[in-house]
């Protein structure tokens, strides 16, 4: 018998995205700051700009 496995997001699964302001938020209680020119940016942007 084969095992077969479904690989990939099902196509009504959600992104869970926070907003900005709510992200901003929680980074201050940990300590971390946002640069004002990476205040207008959204996470996804960021996350391309720091991605390593």
């Amino acid at each position: 018998m084969s095992n077969t496995a479904v690989k990939g997001k099902a196509k009504n699964s959600r992104v869970f995205a926070p907003k900005m302001s709510n992200f901003v938020v929680s980074s201050s209680y940990e300590g971390l700051v946002f640069k004002k020119e990476n205040q207008d940016k959204t996470i996804r942007e960021l996350k391309l700009k720091y991605a390593r």
